[in-house]
């Protein structure tokens, strides 16, 4: 079985330009779905509800770390949230912010290095919407900044690629 080190992690996005660049101080990111939702069926006469498997729901992403408002990339994914902006899968005509790019190791020498990102083949339509931030702060510690993303459009792909 092959692991990978969590420290070779990395959140990646192309804020402008043609440059992907690291989201820096983020500790953490998930991935949950996609799902399916289920279609009421049920008649007159049923006893016993019955459902049907509808559409897939692309997946809900999660990733934080520590606040740095210094980054441009994080000032791009708060300013996403707060003007209703998408993450595009792609930058054709220059639309930014685009590629998201959850890393699992950014190492290329280690086998199944690689990270997770919506297909750039076959779709512009694509998107990451981020649909919630948090931010903390304590008097003993570093401010904290989390964030909920929706992806619409499509599914999270994985790549081996590092690049």
């Amino acid at each position: 079985m092959a692991v990978s080190a969590g420290y070779n992690g990395a959140i990646r996005i192309k804020s402008s330009g043609a440059t992907l660049t690291t989201v820096g101080e983020m500790g953490s990111w998930s991935i949950s779905g996609p799902n399916r939702n289920l279609i009421e069926v049920s008649a007159f006469g049923d006893t016993v509800a019955r459902q049907e498997i509808g559409t897939l729901t692309g997946q809900t992403i999660t990733f934080d770390g520590y606040y740095d408002g210094t980054s441009t990339e994080l000032r791009t994914i708060v300013r996403s949230l707060s003007s209703r902006t998408p993450i595009r899968c792609c930058t054709g005509g220059g639309l930014f912010p685009a590629n998201l790019r959850l890393y699992t190791n950014t190492a290329s020498a280690i086998t199944g290095a690689g990270y997770w990102a919506l297909s750039t083949a076959g779709t512009t339509t694509a998107t990451i919407y981020i649909t919630g931030m948090e931010l903390g702060q304590s008097k003993d510690g570093l401010g904290t900044i989390s964030f909920t993303a929706a992806v619409s459009g499509d599914d999270l792909k994985w790549s081996t690629s590092t690049g």
